[in-house]
C-alpha cells in the first residue's frame, strides 16, 4: 500500500500529499483567481476598502480628497458603478445637479439593478421639490430590493408629503419592525391620524419613549403631530415623562409648543428664550418665537424674530410673507412693500406671494403697481372673493370707477358678506353723490362687523355732514376705540363734540389730532427716505 507522508520525517520520500480530482480542481480554480488578481489594475480587496474609505470622507464632507480618489480609481476603470454612483454623490452635495444626474443615470445603464444610483436619484430629485420623480426613483429601488430600509423610509416621508396616506404606511410597513429608524415614528402616526386608525399611534408612543431623550428633533416632530391633531393631553403627557437632566434646545421647544397649545403663552415665550439662549441661530426657534409673539399681539417682537430668521436663513418665503404682513400692520409700509418685493423675486407666479404684493402696494398707497398684479391673480383665482376685491379696490384708487363696481360687485357675488367690498362700495355711492346708498352699504357692514374701524369712521363722518351729530359721535367714539393712533379719526370726533357743544372734550381730540398727524408726517418722511435714497453726488 502506498504510503501517504503528512509531515517532515517523509521528507525523503514525499512532502506534499496525493491531490483528489476535487482538490485538484480547487487548486486550479484557486490559481486562475491569483493569475486574475495578478493582472488586476486594482485587487478586489483593495476595492472594497477605496469604496469604503472613500464613502467615510464623503460622509465627514471632505469631498475634495475623496474626489481625488475617486478620479484614481475612474482613470483605469471608467465603468466601475460604485465610483460612478459615490462620484454622483458628491456632485448632489456640491448641488451641481445635471451632473449628479448624469452620473447616476450612467451607472444605471451600466447596471440597471443599481439600487444605489435609485437611491441618490430619489434624494435628488427630493432635494429639488421634485416629488414625483423622487417617488418613482425609490420605487425603483424597491422593485429590486423590497427591504430596503433607506429608500422605504424616504418613500413613507415624501408619500406622506403628497398626502398618500396608505401608500406611506405600506412603505413604512416594509421596513421590519426593529430596524425602523426613529424618525419614522411621527410619519406613521400622522399617517394613522389621516388614515383613520388613531387606535394605533399609543404603541408608537412607546417606541418613542425609548428615543426621546436620544432623539429630541424626533420627539418634538411626534409630539408636533399630537397637538395637530388635538391630543393636546397626550402630548403634554409624553413630556411629563421625558424629563431630561439637562433640557436640550430641542426638548425646550417642544415643551413651549406643549405650553402654548395649553393656553400659557407665558410660560411658552420664557422656554423659547431658554433654548434661544443654546441655539441663538436656530432658524426653528427664531420662526416659532415669531409665531408666539404674534398670538399675543406682540408685532415688533414678532418683526424682531422674523428679521434674526431671515438672517440665518435668507430669503425664506413663509419668513418674508409673514414679515411683510407685520410690516404693515404696524404701519411700516416701505419696509413692507420691500419684504414683499423681495418675495415675489424668489418664487415669482406664485399667487399667494402675489396677493401679499397686491395687498401691500395698495396699502402702501401705489395702487397703480397694485392694479396689473392684482389683475393677473383675479385671473388666476377667479372664484376667490379677496382676489377679486384686491383688483376692485385698486381700480378704485386708480379712478377706474366701472372696473371697481364690476369686481366689487362680482366679490359680493361669491361672498355676500364681505365687508370690505361693501365698505368701498359705500365709498363710490359717497363719491357719486349717493348718500342714502352710502349709508345703508355702511350701516350694513357697522351691523354685522363692528370691529371694522373704518366704515365707523366713514358712517360718523357722513352721519356728521348730514347733521345726525349724536348717531356721528356715537359711531366715531367706537372708531376712535378701535384705532385709536388713526389722527383723521380724532379729528372728525373732535368737530363733532364741537359742533355739540362738548368743548373740553373737542380740545382733548384736536390735541391728540395733531400729536398723531405730527407722528404720521414724520413716518411717511423716513418712509420716502427709504424707498427713495439720495441720489449720489457724483456728477454723470
Amino acid at each position: 500500500m502506498r504510503q501517504t507522508c503528512w509531515d517532515t520525517r517523509c521528507a525523503g520520500q514525499r512532502r506534499n500529499p496525493p491531490l483528489t480530482h476535487y482538490a485538484r480542481a480547487w487548486y486550479l480554480f484557486l490559481a486562475g483567481v491569483m493569475v486574475f488578481l495578478a493582472a488586476s489594475p486594482q485587487p478586489l480587496w483593495a476595492q472594497s476598502a477605496s469604496r469604503s474609505a472613500i464613502s467615510g470622507l464623503i460622509v465627514q464632507n471632505q469631498l475634495d480628497d475623496a474626489e481625488r480618489q475617486l478620479w484614481s480609481v475612474l482613470s483605469q476603470q471608467p465603468d466601475q458603478g460604485w465610483a460612478l454612483d459615490l462620484m454622483a454623490e458628491i456632485r448632489t452635495r456640491q448641488k451641481r445637479t445635471p451632473e449628479a444626474e448624469a452620473l447616476f443615470r450612467r451607472a444605471l445603464t451600466l447596471s440597471p439593478n443599481d439600487v444605489q444610483a435609485y437611491r441618490g436619484l430619489g434624494q435628488l430629485y427630493d432635494s429639488l421639490g421634485n416629488s414625483p420623480q423622487a417617488i418613482e426613483s425609490y420605487s425603483h429601488a424597491i422593485a429590486i430590493a423590497p427591504a430596503d430600509v433607506g429608500a422605504n423610509v424616504e418613500l413613507a416621508v415624501l408619500y406622506q408629503k403628497a398626502g398618500q396616506y396608505k401608500e406611506s404606511v405600506a412603505a413604512a410597513q416594509r421596513v421590519p419592525a426593529v430596524s425602523r429608524p426613529p424618525r419614522i415614528l411621527p410619519i406613521l402616526a400622522e399617517d394613522y391620524f389621516q388614515t383613520g386608525e388613531a387606535a394605533k399611534v399609543p404603541p408608537l408612543i412607546q417606541s418613542l419613549l425609548r428615543h426621546a431623550n436620544s432623539e429630541p428633533e424626533v420627539l418634538r416632530d411626534f409630539v408636533t403631530v399630537l397637538l395637530r391633531n388635538g391630543y393636546l393631553d397626550d402630548a403634554a403627557g409624553i413630556m411629563a415623562t421625558v424629563m431630561p437632566a439637562k433640557p436640550s434646545a430641542d426638548h425646550l421647544q417642544t415643551l413651549a409648543l406643549v405650553r402654548a397649545a395649553q393656553r400659557k403663552p407665558q410660560e411658552a415665550m420664557a422656554l423659547l428664550s431658554q433654548a434661544l439662549k443654546l441655539q441663538p441661530k436656530s432658524f426653528e426657534l427664531l420662526f416659532d418665537s415669531a409665531g408666539l409673539a404674534a398670538q399675543q399681539n406682540r408685532w415688533d417682537e414678532m418683526i424682531d424674530f422674523l428679521r434674526r430668521a431671515d438672517e440665518v436663513q435668507p430669503n425664506r418665503p413663509e419668513v418674508l410673507q409673514k414679515l411683510s404682513l407685520g410690516l404693515m400692520k404696524t404701519g411700516r409700509r416701505a419696509g413692507a412693500v420691500a419684504a414683499a418685493r423681495r418675495l415675489n423675486s424668489i418664487q415669482p407666479d406664485n399667487p399667494d406671494n402675489e396677493y401679499v404684493l397686491a395687498f401691500t402696494l395698495i396699502e402702501g398707497d401705489l395702487p397703480e403697481e397694485a392694479e396689473p398684479v392684482a389683475r393677473k391673480l383675479a385671473a388666476a383665482r377667479p372664484d376667490d372673493a379677496n382676489s377679486q376685491l384686491l383688483l376692485g379696490i385698486a381700480e378704485f384708487k386708480t379712478g377706474d370707477a366701472a372696473g371697481a363696481k364690476r369686481d366689487l360687485q362680482r366679490c359680493l357675488t361669491i361672498d355676500p358678506h364681505s365687508a370690505d367690498a361693501h365698505y368701498y362700495l359705500a365709498l363710490m355711492g359717497r363719491r357719486e353723490g349717493n348718500i342714502d346708498a352710502a349709508r345703508g352699504e355702511l350701516e350694513e357692514v357697522v351691523r354685522t362687523n363692528p370691529e371694522h374701524a373704518s366704515a365707523q369712521a366713514e358712517l360718523g363722518t357722513l352721519y356728521l355732514q348730514t347733521g345726525n351729530l349724536e348717531q356721528a359721535r356715537i359711531v366715531l367714539e367706537q372708531a376712535v376705540k378701535l384705532a385709536p393712533s388713526v389722527s383723521q379719526y380724532h379729528y372728525h370726533l373732535g368737530l363733532t363734540y364741537s359742533r355739540l357743544g362738548m368743548q373740553e372734550p373737542a380740545r382733548t381730540e384736536m390735541d391728540t389730532y395733531n400729536r398723531l398727524r405730527q407722528t404720521e408726517d414724520e413716518e411717511h418722511k423716513r418712509e420716502r427716505s427709504v424707498a427713495q435714497p439720495p441720489a449720489s453726488s457724483e456728477q454723470p
